[in-house]
């Protein structure tokens, strides 16, 4: 079953400092803000068996810091929930400050062999600790749509959101 990858702009400013009530109401109110506020960027329909494992590979070709993997699926802004929040889906969030960095190593590693020796490296470890396989069109439309949603954001100054629907 396909899921639906939104990647969305919004600028950094309309989330608040702080939020009250529980994390299923905090998460609400980060939603609302979004629908409000965000620009839906680029949007992706995969499996998240394709999914995971093509971002996890752009993760470790653009720096291996894991936080591609990580803030894609459970990052808040304003750290407004916990990292174990209980809520009923994902949120992912790029600060503006991270989309800078972020966007610079991925300029730097784009055109990234991945049947290179180094690259069927990476993926055999990826495949080594996941049930799931690397497959090369998956990483090739995760590449693309997160490079050009952290270049627009990057030259824009915003912030990226990532909602999923499963």
């Amino acid at each position: 079953m396909s899921s639906l990858i939104h990647l969305y702009l919004i600028d950094e400013d309309e989330f608040p400092a702080n939020l009250a009530g529980d994390d299923e109401s905090k998460y609400q109110t980060l939603l609302d803000i979004t629908q409000e506020h965000a620009v839906r960027w680029q949007s992706i329909e995969m499996n998240m068996r394709g999914f995971e494992p093509a971002l996890q590979l752009w993760d470790a070709v653009a720096g291996n810091s894991k936080i591609l993997l990580i803030a894609s699926f459970n990052f808040y802004p304003n750290k407004l929930l916990p990292p174990d929040a209980d809520i009923s889906g994902t949120f992912g969030f790029f600060p503006t400050e991270m989309v800078q960095d972020l966007f610079t190593v991925m300029q730097e590693e784009y055109d990234f062999d991945i049947d290179s020796l180094e690259g069927k490296q990476i993926i055999e470890g990826i495949e080594k600790d996941e049930l799931d396989e690397v497959n090369p069109e998956a990483y090739d439309i995760v590449r693309d749509k997160y490079f050009v949603t952290f270049r627009d954001a990057a030259e824009q100054g915003k912030s990226i959101v990532v909602l999923i629907e499963q």
